[in-house]
């Protein structure tokens, strides 16, 4: 297996760890990516108790499922993609809420 960089760190016994950083990506964001994956393995997350702005996501084989190289950088790609989803939403969502209101308004017959 080739060897991963920073910030994913591999573990011992078919385990690696990603390590997030809170100010790039919000903790309902991290739960959202780790979901997409748990089909696939056992997680776990855990805050870094000498710095409470790191999460370590740590990754363990589940049904004997390889880790290769491209987990990591999957895992990576959804945290974005996660972000991305979370901030459109902040920023826009209350647009879709009025359409949703909108559409499902009673109709006014005469």
């Amino acid at each position: 297996m080739a060897k991963i960089q920073f910030p994913v760190v591999e573990l011992d016994n078919n385990k690696f760890q990603v390590i997030v950083d809170l100010a790039l990506y919000s903790k309902d964001v991290i739960t959202a990516a780790i979901y997409k994956f748990s089909h696939l393995f056992y997680i776990h997350q855990q805050t870094d108790k000498s710095n409470p702005n790191l999460v370590f996501v740590i990754f363990e084989s589940k049904d004997d499922n390889a880790i290769t190289v491209d987990i990591p950088k999957q895992f990576c790609n959804e945290l974005i993609d996660q972000q991305l989803r979370h901030d459109v939403n902040a920023q826009f969502g209350h647009i879709r809420d009025m359409i949703v209101e909108e559409a499902f308004k009673p109709v006014n017959s005469k």
